[in-house]
């Protein structure tokens, strides 16, 4: 099948796991399924403030649950490679 021979393509060398085992995995699919709604309060973390000039971490820390009450807040995780 077409869609099988995609996923095994994806699959790196040398991985314990295929694409089509994590697809198929009710674990994985689990994690893959937005547990917030639009609205929802999220998790309270904090993440390393980046330099704007160098893009490295800059030794502060932001923390989501400051902006509660003031703005919205966007999350967006991705590669952009």
């Amino acid at each position: 099948m077409e869609t099988d021979r995609a996923l095994e393509l994806a699959t790196p060398p040398g991985s314990p796991l295929t694409l089509q085992d994590v697809m198929s995995s009710p674990v994985y699919r689990d994690l893959m399924t937005p547990s917030l709604a639009m609205g929802d309060q999220a998790f309270p973390f904090d993440l390393p403030l980046l330099d704007p000039a160098t893009h490295r971490p800059s030794g502060h820390r932001v923390r989501l649950s400051k902006f509660i009450g003031q703005r919205p807040v966007a999350l967006v995780f991705g590669s952009y490679t």
